[in-house]
């Protein structure tokens, strides 16, 4: 006997509610995560893979959505073919007892961060729109925890660094101040989104006060990539957001110059004192003397270029540190590399092509290719953004390497997706 209508009405209704808790759940252990990650790296990966469970029945509930629009896998693809390859890595070379046991296990968790990633991103790409109601939550939420790390990052300056901007780097729960300033630009990327979601009059004059706020949190940092790279991108952001408007572009452009520099002004210190500090680190690089910040970083490209060159199919830490050692000794200008190689050499593709060796640095080119293709593809100005900061800060770092880090950088990856929905997307005020 066929079941009648009334009962496969009431199934219906249950089966939506279900999937409906569980889409809210699921939004909610991403915004939580992204609270958490420069409080407690450890707890916030904890939560993101939470949300990574969760995505699973998001993704089965949206399955047909998601075969209909299959674009939306290449970026899952990409972050899931890089994170298995560091973890197969890590388990090819890794051996019992290694003196670099902490390094390889870094590696193998921005390995696994990353594909709990490409299942929460394939979720997010294959939901359906966000009611209005639950996004200006969203936007309000993230404003929230950008405005609320800023101004923790001005009290740890307070009580724990005496306010000495020069003797005191802010890290807020991140081991490194670098780390730190690389997620603060993340988060602060994504509050600038919020910001202009939020529409009004008020909302170029609030973008341009979180300009200046937030310029002042990374600068507390005093991590020179990020001073450099954020209002960059954070001005960037602003015009492709209103390319279509002229007025509000030829006002914008001199609002943030005299913003930025009223904003640094307090900081004038720490900025004078960096720039003599790489000023310095240049000339001793010129010398041959790599001992310093900025030496260390020219001596360890290098490094993984030339011991990629010897094993071009991947090699395991151990040969890497032996390789440097014999190095050193025909050219004494690396040896600012021989402190960093129990960690890692600073520059995304050159450590990749030194231990993961070709097929390494395919991956990771795809994986930049598949951002910025997504980026064009769904004309998301945001993810754009996010995607350049992903590659310039490589440049000068790893992103993903380690819980944190590598957290981060997904979490705004993520958001770059809410934020800039398919009714949002090609908007600008006119």
């Amino acid at each position: 006997m066929p079941d009648s209508p009334i009962i496969s009405l009431h199934d219906s209704k249950r089966k939506d509610t279900f999937f409906s808790i569980v889409d809210g759940l699921f939004l909610a252990g991403c915004l939580l995560s992204l609270a958490m990650v420069l409080i407690n790296p450890d707890q916030a990966i904890k939560v993101f893979i939470f949300s990574t469970v969760l995505s699973f029945p998001v993704i089965f509930n949206n399955r047909h959505n998601l075969l209909k629009n299959k674009k939306t896998l290449i970026l899952p693809l990409a972050l899931f073919a890089f994170g298995l390859m560091q973890i197969i890595w890590v388990a090819i070379f890794k051996q019992q007892g290694s003196p670099f046991t902490a390094a390889y296990r870094s590696y193998q968790n921005g390995g696994k961060t990353l594909i709990f990633s490409s299942f929460v991103i394939t979720a997010i790409g294959c939901q359906k729109a966000f009611s209005p109601c639950i996004r200006q939550a969203v936007n309000y939420l993230i404003i929230a925890i950008g405005l609320s790390l800023y101004g923790w990052a001005a009290y740890q300056l307070y009580s724990i660094g005496a306010m000495n901007l020069l003797a005191y780097r802010v890290s807020l729960g991140f081991e490194f101040a670098t780390g730190t300033a690389y997620a603060l630009t993340f988060i602060a990327l994504l509050a600038s989104q919020a910001i202009l979601n939020l529409r009004g009059h008020w909302v170029i004059p609030l973008y341009f006060l979180h300009f200046a706020l937030s310029s002042m949190a990374i600068v507390t940092t005093q991590t020179r990539a990020a001073i450099l790279v954020y209002p960059i991108l954070c001005i960037a952001l602003f015009l492709l957001h209103y390319r279509r408007n002229h007025k509000v572009l030829a006002v914008s452009i001199t609002s943030f110059i005299v913003l930025g520099v009223l904003a640094l002004i307090p900081l004038k210190s720490v900025l004078e004192q960096r720039y003599m500090d790489f000023k310095g680190d240049i000339a001793a690089y010129k010398s041959e003397n790599s001992n310093t910040s900025i030496g260390a970083r020219f001596a360890m490209q290098r490094v993984g270029f030339e011991t990629g060159k010897l094993h071009p199919g991947g090699e395991s830490l151990e040969q890497r540190s032996a390789s440097l050692n014999i190095l050193e000794k025909t050219d004494p200008s690396l040896s600012g590399a021989l402190i960093y190689m129990n960690i890692h050499l600073h520059n995304e593709i050159m450590d990749t092509f030194s231990l993961k060796g070709v097929l390494g640095v395919v991956l990771l080119v795809l994986l930049y290719a598949s951002m910025i293709y997504m980026a064009f593809e769904q004309k998301n100005a945001l993810l754009l953004v996010v995607a350049g900061a992903i590659a310039v800060y490589g440049l000068s770092d790893l992103l993903l390497y380690a819980k944190g880090e590598s957290l981060s950088s997904i979490l705004a990856l993520s958001f770059a997706l809410i934020l800039v929905s398919n009714t949002k997307r090609e908007q600008s005020h006119v």
